[in-house]
């Protein structure tokens, strides 16, 4: 077992299709297939389940990749910290963002004032794992404080409820969840952190939302609200610069809708000081979000 067939065996796990995964590492498709076949005869186990050219991971396989996962990150670690001792550091920081991707391309801009020679790379998935993910950091939110190592929750923040004007609850300066369940709902799509949260509330409050339109933009569902579409829910701080003409925003009293943003990153992994600049310049410009000193006036 080797570094080279470790990290052919990753990219085929990851595709879980011989003939890309021999595409994308710039090898001939037997070439790779046999370096799995040597490691599945040095481990004495398949390690894929094979359907024609489709291949899946087994039990076996998937305790191989978690491994090789973290093995393989331990020497881009090295190649990192050896780079930066020999003054040539990479400055790519990458960053997961689950939340909050409203307020990223204010950020990202006054970041990169103060670090003009950082460079940054952002992905925008559903759900957040280090373990899938080479970042080295992530932003994401969910019902409960943080409670782990290498983790930081950035906000607190309430969660509305938007309603059109005309609508007769949008005149009630508070509501219990439940009185809307008969609404329908304009939602994020499904996978979202914002969407999960916001189904179990409504579960709590003892109904499943009508979710009758679904769309990952919040500029599109502020519009869909004014134009009496339905109703939605409204983060308070990231969504806070929302135009209200047209729109009334009430507060939930039941359940207690809220949620909380975190920071975290990798707490066995290196971390570079581009990446721990970043870390820093996150957690002070969340807590300006948090203290209005931010303005986050939509255009």
């Amino acid at each position: 077992m080797d570094i080279h067939s470790l990290t052919y065996f990753q990219k085929a796990a990851e595709l879980q299709h011989i003939t890309r995964a021999a595409g994308e590492l710039h090898v001939a498709q037997p070439s790779l297939s046999r370096t799995i076949t040597r490691l599945e005869e040095e481990l004495g186990v398949r390690l894929f389940d094979r359907s024609g050219k489709n291949i899946h991971l087994n039990e076996y396989g998937k305790v191989v990749q978690r491994h090789a996962g973290q093995i393989l990150r331990e020497i881009e670690d090295i190649k990192s910290e050896i780079a930066e001792l020999k003054g040539e550091e990479n400055q790519v920081v990458t960053i997961s963002m689950y939340a909050c991707s409203k307020l990223l391309p204010k950020m990202i801009i006054a970041f990169k004032k103060e670090h003009p020679q950082s460079r940054l790379h952002i992905t925008q998935d559903d759900t957040p794992s280090f373990k899938q993910k080479e970042s080295d950091l992530l932003i994401f939110s969910s019902m409960q404080p943080s409670a782990g190592e290498g983790e930081v929750t950035l906000i607190e923040e309430e969660i509305l409820l938007a309603l059109p004007k005309d609508n007769p609850l949008a005149k009630r300066e508070s509501l219990d969840l439940q009185e809307v369940a008969g609404e329908e709902f304009i939602g994020l799509r499904r996978g979202k952190s914002l969407r999960s949260i916001t189904d179990t509330y409504c579960q709590m409050a003892g109904f499943q939302p009508e979710i009758i339109l679904e769309s990952d933009s919040p500029e599109t569902v502020r519009e869909l609200i004014k134009a009496g579409i339905g109703v939605a829910f409204i983060p308070s701080i990231a969504w806070c610069g929302m135009n209200r003409d047209d729109i009334a925003l009430v507060h939930i009293t039941f359940p207690e809708c809220k949620r909380y943003i975190h920071l975290s990153w990798r707490k066995n992994g290196y971390l570079s000081p581009a990446a721990q600049e970043f870390q820093a310049f996150v957690q002070e410009y969340f807590r300006k979000v948090a203290s209005g000193e931010i303005d986050l006036e939509w255009p």
